[in-house]
């Protein structure tokens, strides 16, 4: 990985990051590299061994990664931000071996008790490429979350061509994610400024936009929603904002007509990607468009029953606690991803195939219920889900968070007057929650 240091260090005098009041040049951050690359060699850690990196912040944690790099261990980001009981059982399911931790900049590499009998078999494809991995999980809305291994050379080695910039972008996702990693080395690797808020909330990544005049703003549609609703763009001056890069979930179209309207000037980028591939790079055939177009030379694509596959040199190398079936021959990855074909060559992503609700044998899917619900000028957000039903099974339940102050019986009557004629009868909910608030997760999507 001798590329990267080659990469880095004609940006020695730039700014690297901001973070906790402090500024990192890249001087720094290739000297925390150093440190910690020789930190683990002097430890004696032999190649695939699974290091936990739980480290103060992100900063640390790039530069820990790129150290796992160029010492072939297998990393596992860990951030603290997730909850203790997520992070204990993130480390069981990846056998972690050794613990890389931080404090005050002081770092501290420690050993997990008795190495694992399990150790996965799929480790030794990384032995035979004398490569090194990365583990990250998928968020776990449905019981244990994945493990998935991918060759960390592999995915490295697609930022190697990023030309020099100097733009300065906000890191609101964590690098535990495959969103947060691309956002992050795309900003490093082109020589650029990462800017992390103190606090992963509206106010804080709205005032840390202003005091480093920000002009790339990465973030999911429901952290923007968010933004809009605390109205934390216009508390602070966030005019410097010249690109918004949205990804990681579902973009309703009102939301992003709202987005357009909030920042007339900023150009707005659809991101796409998967913890399977890693971030594949696309063009939006539009500004207040959801269709766009698959624009990465290293990336094959195909349509299979309305599903999208891909096929990149960065997919995963296999999952450590679940089946494969996901993984089809020749390298694609079948995303699970429901798609709509548009114009020259355009896709519009529809919802997840595991989604689908059967209502009484009629198939539904909450992300068609969902785009109709958002159009009535007084909700901001929304969540359909199933919910068992004597009858049918199931029955379509929604939870909505209006600005008004309807009461339910009024709620109730205003959306079934608004989805007759706009949806199927089957497919209007029967069962109604009104809340105040969007649930998130520590990766800032919805729940």
């Amino acid at each position: 990985m001798d590329w990267i240091t080659q990469k880095l260090s004609p940006f020695k005098d730039r700014t690297a990051g901001h973070v906790a009041q402090r500024a990192w040049s890249y001087r720094d951050f290739l000297a925390c590299i150093e440190q910690l690359t020789c930190s683990i060699e002097s430890a004696g850690l032999a190649p695939q061994t699974v290091v936990g990196l739980q480290v103060e912040h992100s900063i640390e944690g790039l530069a820990a990664l790129i150290a796992s790099a160029r010492t072939q261990v297998i990393a596992v980001p860990i951030p603290n931000e997730l909850a203790e009981h997520e992070r204990t059982l993130n480390k069981k399911i990846a056998r972690v071996e050794w613990s890389l931790t931080s404090k005050g900049g002081i770092f501290k590499l420690s050993k997990e008790g008795t190495p694992p009998s399990d150790r996965p078999t799929l480790f030794n494809q990384l032995a035979e490429r004398q490569h090194a991995g990365l583990i990250l999980f998928s968020s776990g809305t449905s019981g244990a979350p994945k493990a998935m291994l991918h060759d960390l050379n592999a995915l490295l080695n697609r930022y190697q061509s990023i030309r020099p910039r100097r733009d300065r972008s906000l890191l609101l996702l964590l690098i535990d994610h495959i969103g947060g990693l691309d956002s992050a080395f795309r900003t490093l690797f082109s020589g650029s400024t990462l800017v992390i808020p103190d606090q992963r909330t509206p106010e804080s990544a709205s005032a840390a936009i202003a005091a480093h005049q920000v002009n790339i703003l990465p973030a999911s549609p429901t952290f923007l929603n968010l933004m809009l609703l605390a109205h934390a763009h216009e508390a602070h001056d966030c005019s410097s904002i010249e690109i918004i890069a949205y990804g990681a979930e579902a973009m309703p179209q009102p939301l992003l007509d709202r987005i357009a309207d909030a920042f007339p000037n900023a150009q707005l980028q659809q991101k796409f990607g998967t913890s399977e591939t890693g971030a594949i790079r696309v063009k939006s055939t539009q500004r207040k468009s959801l269709f766009f177009q698959i624009a990465d030379a290293d990336t094959e694509w195909k349509i299979v029953d309305d599903e999208l596959w891909l096929k990149t040199p960065s997919r995963i190398l296999g999952y450590l606690n679940a089946d494969d079936t996901s993984l089809e021959d020749e390298g694609w990855y079948r995303t699970g991803d429901i798609v709509e074909e548009g114009p020259n060559h355009s896709i519009r992503i529809i919802g997840r195939e595991s989604d689908w609700i059967n209502v009484g044998g009629q198939k539904v899917h909450p992300a068609e219920i969902e785009a109709v619900l958002v159009e009535l000028p007084n909700v901001t957000a929304c969540r359909v889900f199933s919910k068992q039903d004597a009858i049918t099974g199931n029955a379509i339940a929604c939870e909505i968070v209006s600005s008004t102050t309807f009461d339910l019986r009024s709620w109730k009557r205003t959306i079934r007057n608004h989805c007759r004629g706009r949806l199927a009868p089957w497919k209007i909910p029967s069962t109604l929650t009104i809340t105040t608030d969007l649930s998130v997760t520590p990766r800032l999507k919805r729940n």
